[in-house]
């Protein structure tokens, strides 16, 4: 599967891969879920100006999003599929894809 421009949206085994738009289309799935690990992530970064003290919470972060994205396409993948590609072919508005947004909440609710 590609996206309108060309960008490839799944990898060789299958899994939807952390392109802008699945990101956009997981936002408040990751937001739930990576809320704290973000948060020391960031405390971190505000602490310690050097890019390197902060390399165990960054690796956390992407580690939660690459969960969280992998769950979703598990148990949601043609309305992540769906959702992404609107974002992909209206620039990332979500007010253009509030139905596939609500397809894909349905399907996997938010808390």
């Amino acid at each position: 599967m590609e996206y309108d421009d060309g960008t490839k949206a799944r990898a060789r085994d299958g899994s939807a891969l952390l392109v802008g738009p699945v990101l956009y289309a997981t936002n408040k799935h990751i937001e739930e879920s990576c809320k704290s690990v973000n948060k020391f992530f960031m405390q971190c970064k505000q602490d310690d100006r050097n890019p390197r003290s902060c390399l165990n919470q960054g690796k956390e972060v992407i580690d939660c999003v690459n969960r969280v994205v992998r769950s979703v396409d598990a148990k949601c993948p043609a309305q992540l599929t769906a959702y992404a590609r609107c974002m992909d072919k209206n620039h990332c508005h979500f007010e253009k894809c509030r139905e596939e947004q609500a397809a894909l909440e349905s399907c996997m609710p938010l808390n």
